[in-house]
């Protein structure tokens, strides 16, 4: 329950902490790492823009009309009252924030569109790996291990959440990042299936 309210409220919450200019610096260093691992500079730049238009433009005009309706910084601009302008500024930075949050959402599902097969075979491999070592266990009369069963089925929601939270808020954490919550789910899903309690 915890993992599902940090997951909902921090892409809420994130813009009104990071400023524009911070996030726009991650996805700068995000971009530049994809071009470096993945290539192909122009068919990542046609992939943003197409999975932008289709599926996160309404954001972006959702947040714009929130900033027409509520953006009064014009108001304080010159009336030399400091915390009034401050106040007042805190609508149009959000709104600039979660462009860029969007913007980020919309460069790490093309990252993740070029790397899902490199992700998704290796979870294969580690089911079918785990079936054949629960079908031995069985058969040698070795018992499962509910503890290890249990840790490895909390690991895996612990990284799949924190792979959400990679996915929708600009987190300032590298690319490979990734790979290795892959290869770790993938240890994790074959020590789960092996030591599934019930036979």
């Amino acid at each position: 329950m915890i993992w599902l309210v940090v997951v909902f409220f921090t892409p809420l919450f994130l813009p009104y902490i990071m400023s524009p200019k911070l996030i726009s610096g991650f996805i700068r260093d995000d971009y530049k790492a994809a071009v470096q691992i993945l290539g192909g500079k122009e068919e990542i730049n046609h992939s943003l823009v197409g999975v932008y238009k289709r599926n996160l433009k309404a954001v972006a005009e959702f947040v714009n009309e929130f900033e027409g309706r509520y953006d009064d910084s014009d108001e304080f601009r010159y009336s030399g009252d400091g915390i009034g302008e401050t106040l007042a500024d805190i609508p149009g930075q959000w709104v600039e924030s979660v462009k860029l949050e969007v913007y980020s959402m919309a460069l790490r599902l093309v990252i993740m569109s070029k790397w899902l097969y490199w992700l998704v075979l290796p979870m294969l491999a580690a089911i079918i790996a785990g079936i054949y070592e629960r079908k031995l266990k069985a058969e040698t009369f070795s018992p499962s291990m509910p503890p290890i069963y249990n840790t490895a089925i909390h690991a895996l929601i612990a990284m799949s959440f924190l792979f959400v939270l990679w996915l929708l808020c600009p987190l300032p954490l590298p690319l490979m990042i990734v790979p290795a919550l892959s290869t770790l789910a993938s240890m994790f899903i074959s020590i789960g299936i092996t030591h599934y309690p019930n036979y």
